[in-house]
Formats: C-alpha cells, sequence, structure tokens
C-alpha cells in the first residue's frame, strides 16, 4: 500500500524474486510498486477468520501471497503486523492460550423472537385445552359413569309415586347430563294429574323427579265413584268414597261439565283459599249470576257472578273467622265484596 515499507521475501524464496527496483538479469529494472499493483486485503469475519495478501509482482515474476489467520474478533493486524501469523508457521508450544484456528467462521443462535415463542405457547396451549374439553364432554355426555340408576320423585299426592316411576323408567341407563325437563315432562305427558315436571341432577346416578300437579277444585259423582276435576273440568282422579275427596261436589254428575254455567262455578271455586275450600259441601248455579256455595256446616254462601273473585274469597274468608252469632248466621252474602252481609 502507499507509503508502507515492502515486505522482504521469506528465505528461500529469493531464488526467483528481486526486491523492488533491482534489474533482472539482462539490464532491466523491476518496476516500483504503485496504487495499481499494491497490496489487496481480504478480510473474512468471525471467529477464525483468514487474511489472504495478494502481492502483485512485475512482469515476469509470479505473484506473492502471504495468508494469516486471525483467532479472535480483536487480534487481527495486516500481514507482517505484530499478532499476524503466516501461513504454514508454526506457533510455539505454550503460546496462543491453547486456542486452533479455525478455517471455517462460527455460527451465533440468535434468541428466538418473543412475539414467535408467544405464538408457540399460545398453539400449544390452546391445544391442550382442546383435548381436556374433549375429553370431558366424553365423560359428561357419553360416559357410563354418570349414567341414571336410582329415580326418587317429589312432589305428587294424586298421582302414585311407583307409576311415576314407571313412567319414568325408559330415563334409566341414561347419562345425567343429556336428561331434560322436556324428557321428563314427555314420559309423564298422558298423566292428567300432571301439570308440569323439573329435574334435578344428584351425581354420580341420582335423579330427583319434582312434579307439579294440577289442582282439584271441585267433584263430580259418576256412579258409585267420585271424580276430582280441576278449573277447567279436567278428571285427576277417581276415588271410592265422598270422604276421600274433601271437595265440593257439583250438582249434576258428569255431564254438569257440558253445562253454560259449570265454567262459571268452577272459576269461583278455583279463587278460594284451600282452608275455604275444605269448608264447602257443593257447589251450584242456576244462571252466571247466581252462584250458591253450600258449607259442610249447613251456611249457604251466595256468591252472584264470576266478577271480583279475589275480593269476594277474601271477604268470605274475613266472615268466617268472626266469632259465632247468636242467632248463627245462615247466609254470608258477599256477592258485593266491599260491604259483605250476613243473614
Amino acid at each position: 500500500m502507499p507509503g508502507r515499507k515492502p515486505r522482504q521475501p521469506p528465505a528461500g524464496a529469493g531464488a526467483d524474486r528481486q526486491a523492488p527496483g533491482a534489474k533482472k538479469p539482462g539490464g532491466q529494472a523491476q518496476p516500483a510498486r504503485t496504487a495499481a499493483n499494491s497490496a489487496k486485503v481480504e478480510l473474512l469475519p468471525g471467529h477464525g477468520a483468514q487474511i489472504h495478501e495478494l502481492r502483485p509482482a512485475a512482469p515476469g515474476y509470479q505473484d506473492a501471497v502471504i495468508s494469516a489467520t486471525r483467532d479472535s474478533a480483536d487480534s487481527y493486524t495486516g500481514a507482517g503486523e505484530p499478532g499476524t501469523k503466516e501461513s504454514g508457521a508454526k506457533e510455539p508450544a505454550g503460546q496462543g492460550g491453547g486456542k486452533q484456528a479455525s478455517p471455517e467462521a462460527s455460527i451465533l443462535a440468535f434468541p428466538e423472537p418473543p412475539v414467535r415463542r408467544r405464538r408457540r405457547y399460545f398453539l400449544a396451549s390452546a391445544g391442550a385445552a382442546a383435548v381436556l374439553a374433549a375429553a370431558l364432554l366424553f365423560v359428561l355426555f357419553f360416559s357410563p359413569a354418570l349414567a341414571l340408576k336410582n329415580l326418587q320423585v317429589e312432589g305428587n299426592s294424586l298421582l302414585a309415586a311407583e307409576e311415576a316411576e314407571t313412567a319414568l323408567a325408559p330415563l334409566l341407563g341414561t347419562p345425567l347430563t343429556r336428561i331434560s325437563d322436556a324428557d321428563a315432562g314427555e314420559l309423564l305427558a298422558g298423566r292428567p294429574e300432571v301439570e308440569s315436571v323439573r329435574v334435578t341432577a344428584v351425581p354420580p346416578s341420582d335423579l330427583v323427579v319434582t312434579i307439579t300437579e294440577r289442582v282439584p277444585v271441585a267433584v263430580l259423582q259418576n256412579g258409585r265413584e267420585f271424580l276430582l276435576i280441576d278449573e277447567d273440568g279436567r278428571q285427576l282422579k277417581a276415588v271410592a268414597s265422598r270422604g276421600d275427596a274433601p271437595l265440593p261436589l257439583i250438582d249434576g254428575g258428569t255431564e254438569a261439565v257440558n253445562s253454560d254455567v259449570f265454567p262459571t262455578i268452577t272459576a269461583v271455586l278455583a279463587a278460594l283459599p284451600a282452608n275455604v275450600l275444605a269448608l264447602l259441601d257443593h257447589a251450584s248455579a242456576e244462571t252466571v249470576d247466581s252462584v250458591e256455595l253450600k258449607l259442610t256446616s249447613g251456611q249457604t254462601v251466595f256468591w252472584g257472578s264470576a266478577e271480583a273473585n279475589v275480593a269476594k274469597a277474601r271477604a268470605l274468608e274475613a266472615l268466617l273467622l268472626m266469632p259465632a252469632a247468636d242467632p248463627p248466621v245462615s247466609v254470608f252474602d258477599v256477592s258485593t265484596p266491599n260491604r259483605p252481609v250476613t243473614r
């Protein structure tokens, strides 16, 4: 390079190389070193990089190549400078710290980007969660571990528990998580006593079926038996004795359900509280505005029409709680609920 002192050729190589400016045999002078024929240096970065220095020679001479290696990133100097080892030169024993020159550059492992690492963790977590969810769904909906084995019926008084369990028997063996209110209600749909059904699972194998029954409000006599009916005239149950049905008897037998006054009578009875209903012996009406009730004590209740049934029921209940009068009351008139009359 310009201004740099030319390097002397190694020993043994001077047979075919002369110093710059020397004359060749025959009297020709060797050209002086210039920028055009100065040394070219190539540095390969990294641990164990190699340095190759090419020094072009004058015409008729071979180019001189000087090679050096660098053991670490901060120990390189140019050929012929301190810290440079010529190619083929042996390092004295005990020097160099035991490092071996490597002909290849080392490869550095860069850390994984945080975004990629978080994505990988997220995908792994999502996959594990999906597997666990699938296993849980299988256990809940298909595993025999939660199959129904025991039925318990509650809330029934008109419908016998044995009859309800027989009707619900097809549910046995079904996983509890697959049994709904509609499933049980469909099996009991043919029972007139049942209004609604609610199921409660009790793991691992029990099911509680709570039945809400329709409320009977009156009795119809059908030959030797008595039929319990609800407000709509639906026959809920048959009993053999009048004493087994502490409800008012509607005159007319089973044909009474077809009369015009039947809905009015049942609407009145449905408005009465249970404690008052149990005191009635029978109910009748000539017209929709002349409903009469008979108490088991022989007293009469004149109700009138089916209007303001709730207010009339409260008035009657209050009158029945009054102390006995002398002479005794024979008629309770609640046709005008805000001004009830006793006679």
